[in-house]
């Protein structure tokens, strides 16, 4: 049997959980922290013990104009600024404040024509978080001070070159926490505010194209609302290649619809097309102008060229469909949508005008 481990584990199981002598953190000062009393952290909680996290996410016709008015207001109220990231669409901020300058802040939006897209705000209280690490650095304290003393009197080498690892380790823990302690005690009563301002594109002039590369697939449905007997069908369906070529979005579609339900004895009615098309779709800045990932309103257009033929006819014309769909799911990868049109054609109007439901799915490369 190791009889220096054997009495080793009983000098350190020996030591006490905790101290009731009353003891302050200035009983062991470890020369790395600005301390603060036990007695200086409850009277500092029943002021104010809690802690809030807040986003703004905004827009603003005046963008150029507005952010340097922001950096002047974090400037002179000498805001703790944790994160900046700024481009030309937007500029990101993560800054710490206090619950009055947050308040301030928010009464500020509008005087610098700021408009909210959306807000959350979450307050988590800390007294009890910081009220246990007191409880816990007062007993490393106690600790510390106990194994000390053991060191203090051990006469073996070894034992003592033991007591002082043990001694280290402990020391660590306490500076840690301490630190952690004092973190808290710093964030009580403030804001960490995430403040986000994108700029409002309404003119071509302010418009900054960005080009992609995203071919796709898309699927149609077109439903003509009166078909014409012996000339046009009531169902067709549609397979379109789609390229997506600016974030826009921008886009060409080529592909071919095909008639549904018509006899194989009809020679007249036209049974297929070929399809060409350009397109362009437009978020709206009350929908959050294309930011999620899910669910991206937007509206938009499509002007085409579709010749149609049957056995024994044909007909050609230009059509235009405004157009309304979201985004089911985007990512920088991956698009996925579903629109809603109204085809209208040029000629034929009244014999193939109707309602086009289409899905698609585009992938960047």
């Amino acid at each position: 049997m190791d009889y220096r481990k054997l009495l080793l584990n009983v000098l350190v199981a020996s030591l006490p959980l905790a101290s009731n002598a009353g003891s302050s953190y200035d009983d062991y000062d470890d020369g790395d922290e600005t301390e603060t009393s036990s007695f200086a952290l409850s009277a500092k909680a029943s002021r104010d013990s809690v802690y809030k996290e807040a986003t703004l996410n905004t827009y603003s016709i005046n963008f150029d104009k507005v952010v340097p008015v922001v950096e002047q207001y974090i400037n002179e109220n000498s805001l703790l600024v944790n994160t900046k990231t700024q481009n030309y669409e937007e500029v990101y901020y993560n800054v710490v404040m206090t619950e009055a300058q947050y308040n301030a802040i928010k009464q500020q939006l509008e005087g610098w024509k700021c408009a909210v897209l959306n807000s959350t705000e979450t307050t988590k209280n800390l007294s009890r978080e910081i009220e246990n690490q007191s409880v816990s650095i007062e007993r490393l304290k106690s600790d510390i001070q106990e194994l000390e003393a053991k060191v203090a009197k051990v006469k073996n080498d070894s034992i003592a070159e033991e007591l002082e690892s043990v001694l280290y380790d402990k020391r660590e823990s306490l500076r840690k926490k301490k630190r952690y302690y004092n973190e808290g005690c710093a964030s009580l009563g403030t804001v960490n505010l995430k403040f986000h301002l994108m700029r409002d594109e309404t003119s071509p002039r302010q418009t900054k194209v960005r080009f992609v590369n995203m071919p796709g697939f898309e699927y149609s449905f077109l439903m003509v609302g009166n078909p014409k007997p012996g000339f046009s069908a009531k169902y067709y369906n549609g397979y379109n290649l789609k390229y997506l070529f600016t974030r826009g979005k921008t886009f060409v579609t080529l592909g071919v619809f095909k008639a549904k339900d018509v006899a194989a004895t009809d020679s007249t009615t036209l049974t297929d097309a070929f399809n060409i098309s350009f397109g362009q779709d437009f978020y709206s800045r009350h929908f959050g102008r294309g930011s999620r990932k899910c669910f991206n309103m937007y509206s938009g257009y499509n002007v085409g060229f579709m010749a149609f033929r049957g056995e024994n006819s044909s007909a050609k014309t230009i059509y235009v469909s405004p157009t309304v769909g979201v985004e089911l799911f985007k990512n920088r990868y991956v698009l996925w949508d579903l629109r809603g049109s109204y085809y209208l054609p040029f000629k034929y109007n009244y014999d193939l005008r109707g309602w086009q439901f289409s899905t698609s799915f585009n992938v960047a490369f």
